[in-house]
């Protein structure tokens, strides 16, 4: 069961919580202020140098199309039903090129200057003029280029129902204001000449339709002439001519019928289609005896037949229609409200806009039995007038004929003469369906750049990139750098914290420290009354300071700690077992002649090779002459009798031994040991090192008891340290 349970565990080793980011952000917190900073300066030199752009607005309103008059009794192709404009589509044509060129040729008859202030203005187009010149024609090259810049300055944005905002930026807010402003009558001009090309053709044809009719009222009145000289009569009888007349008419009032009847029949279809998305009834609450809600109801059917009204003539998406039906919205909400603290019925209403359109659709259909009525009637008359007309004799049919098709012609005449009149009026006078609503004046502050908001966002990406930064690079971090990371990715203790000191070890220093209330001589202590407490129910005697490499300080742990050891009364025996780098006999100032080496070879005693040192209790071993074969020494009987001999004579053993996973010595020493302790230095020790002295002290058989940081800067060195060191202890 602690196996299932501890390999539940082992994955959280590696989840980032927010104790852990905090760590982290305040060991990189140089990089998480210094990443802002350079952001924000590099911000603020971008704003100093970056050109100040402007923007100039023109708005222009879009119209609704008018219906173009139609020619009685005349089929005229240009007439059409009126079609409201996609704002989408007034966009697309103020960004093509062609609105461009339009405008440009509107500044060139105005500001010749202004073209060439537009293009040079920007670099780029500029060097491409420098490039082209001598190849084109200049000035034709200009205005290119200058419609080139509009096209890529010119923004829109629409604003419903009708608005269109024309937006131009550049670095020159009065070339800002003329670009916008051209562009804007640019569109006006456009949209005009397209309407003006419409009354154009219009009158065309008109004119075409005229010569047509003169010369078939020329062959009419030649033929009458010669018809009349031929029967040897100047004029037909009154009777015919008031048959000639009568029928004409007719004709005429039978023509106007069809056309009501195809009106009222498309009006009927409409009002059907409509009807069909209404109810005939509706249920409304309703307060009985109540004369503010019965007040409220009846302005609510006011605004109901006012929307069923303005349906009539619109469609939903009409600003009346919707601002009517806002109106109900908010009357119903008022009436609802009102009638949760009253008593309510529901009842069935007649629905007001179904009772409008159904109005509507009866008077409709009732035009239409009208005119279908006279129609039949009409249809019925007209070939009695003719039969009455081909009972006349010969002659008077033949001329009566030709007479009533002049008459036809003359009138049909008459009215293209004023539709004429109309088209020419209209294509000059006709305007397109945009007009500007404003112009655009000359900008007084830039758009662009915004320095409170570049700085702002400047300083949120910074910190973005900053905490960024800080995670990668503690991520790219393969160093050990706190006590908690070694706790939580290794699982053992942290027994001590000694803070950095000089570098020099001679024996006096190193007694002297151990002398002194230094934060360094206290941390010492502190680590072996944690080694006492960790003695309690597991007594260890023998201890081993190893590290994972070089340099890291272990023997000057190891002496210290065994100074420690001997400063509160234990007999106590420190051990050089490093036999390639020895450094214990430096450290307490004794001879190397005797030692280990001679010991192992059985060229001493124990009693010849234990030397006294200045502190009463503290006894060393120091290595002697270096053997040639350390790992072999180590690998011997004589080691188990060394370190047994040794438990009976003293308290407390150290063992100062190389680095275990530079050197096999050590692994041949961890069994004999009762602890071991990892010497680490933060920002130097790798983790992955680390890990391995764990694994291999495991695989040695021996008791990992914890580590010790070595060489900790005042940022690690923690608040006690810091405080004991200014308040209580000595000056390093």
């Amino acid at each position: 069961m602690a196996e299932v349970v501890q390999r539940a565990e082992v994955p959280e080793e590696d989840v980032i919580d927010l104790r852990q980011i905090v760590r982290i952000l305040q060991r990189r917190w140089k990089i998480v202020v210094a990443v802002p900073i350079l952001t924000v300066i590099a911000t603020l030199g971008y704003l100093r140098t970056a050109p100040r752009i402007y923007e100039a607005i023109s708005i222009l309103r879009v119209q609704p199309s008018t219906q173009n008059l139609a020619l009685t009794g005349l089929p005229i192709p240009m007439s059409r039903q009126p079609q409201q404009i996609d704002l989408k589509t007034i966009e697309r044509l103020i960004t093509t090129r062609l609105t461009a060129q339009e405008a440009v040729r509107i500044l060139k008859g105005r500001r010749l200057k202004a073209i060439e202030r537009l293009v040079y203005a920007n670099s780029t187009i500029h060097d491409a003029l420098k490039t082209a010149r001598g190849r084109v024609d200049e000035r034709e090259r200009l205005e290119e280029l200058a419609a080139e810049v509009l096209v890529k300055a010119v923004k829109t944005k629409t604003i419903e129902p009708d608005l269109v905002e024309i937006r131009v930026r550049h670095p020159d807010p009065e070339l800002a204001a003329l670009g916008a402003n051209s562009i804007a009558e640019a569109m006006v001009q456009r949209f005009t000449r397209e309407a003006q090309r419409e009354a154009t053709q219009e009158r065309r044809y008109i004119e075409r339709s005229l010569k047509t009719l003169e010369e078939q009222l020329r062959n009419l009145e030649a033929q009458i002439a010669r018809e009349k000289k031929r029967l040897g009569i100047v004029d037909i009888p009154e009777e015919t001519k008031a048959l000639l007349t009568s029928l004409r008419t007719y004709e005429l009032e039978w023509h106007d019928a069809q056309a009501q009847r195809d009106a009222a029949t498309a009006e009927v279809e409409r009002l059907r289609q409509q009807i069909e998305r209404e109810q005939p009834i509706v249920s409304v609450d309703v307060l009985k005896e109540d004369p503010v809600f019965k007040q409220m109801r009846d302005q609510l059917a006011a605004l109901e037949l006012e929307r069923a009204k303005l349906l009539a003539l619109f469609t939903p998406e009409h600003p009346e229609v919707q601002q009517v039906e806002e109106r109900i919205k908010t009357l119903r909400e008022a009436l609802a409200k009102q009638a949760r603290q009253l008593v309510k019925e529901r009842e069935v209403a007649p629905n007001p806009a179904y009772q409008l359109l159904y109005q509507q659709l009866v008077t409709a259909e009732a035009n239409r039995f009208a005119a279908e009525a006279r129609l039949q009637a009409l249809s019925r008359f007209l070939p009695e007038l003719r039969k009455r007309l081909e009972a006349l004799p010969e002659n008077q049919r033949r001329l009566g004929a030709l007479l009533r098709k002049a008459q036809a012609a003359e009138q049909v005449y008459t009215n293209l003469l004023m539709r004429l009149e109309e088209a020419r009026i209209r294509e000059v006078t006709k305007t397109g369906d945009l007009v500007i609503a404003d112009f655009a004046a000359p900008p007084h502050e830039p758009v662009s750049p915004r320095p409170l908001l570049s700085l702002a966002i400047a300083l949120v990406l910074g910190l973005m990139l900053g905490v960024m930064a800080a995670f990668l690079a503690e991520g790219l971090n393969e160093t050990v750098t706190t006590a908690d990371e070694i706790q939580e990715r290794l699982g053992i203790p942290v027994l001590a914290s000694i803070p950095k000191t000089r570098s020099e070890l001679t024996h006096e220093y190193v007694l002297d420290l151990m002398a002194s209330r230094r934060s360094a001589a206290e941390a010492v202590r502190s680590l072996r009354a944690n080694l006492k407490f960790l003695s309690r129910d597991k007594p260890m005697k023998v201890i081993l300071i190893t590290s994972t490499a070089p340099g890291e300080g272990k023997t000057f742990l190891a002496t210290s700690l065994a100074i420690a050891w001997a400063q509160s009364g234990h007999k106590t025996v420190l051990v050089d077992f490093d036999l390639r780098r020895p450094q214990v006999h430096e450290c307490l100032g004794l001879e190397n002649e005797r030692g280990l080496g001679n010991f192992l070879v059985g060229a001493a005693t124990l009693e010849e090779i234990l030397q006294k040192t200045p502190l009463k209790h503290l006894q060393a071993i120091t290595s002697g002459p270096l053997p040639p074969n350390p790992a072999e020494l180590l690998d011997s009987e004589q080691i188990s009798r060394l370190i047994n001999d040794l438990r009976e004579r003293a308290e407390v053993v150290i063992l100062d031994t190389p680095p275990i996973l530079a050197v096999s010595d050590t692994a041949l020493l961890v069994p004999h040991a009762d602890g071991v302790i990892a010497v680490v230095v933060p920002g130097q020790t790798l983790k992955p090192m680390l890990r391995q002295l764990k694994e291999q002290v495991a695989i040695a058989q021996g008791h990992l008891i914890g580590a010790v940081l070595n060489k900790v800067a005042p940022p690690h060195g923690g608040y006690y340290y810091r405080y004991y060191s200014r308040y209580y202890g000595e000056s390093e």
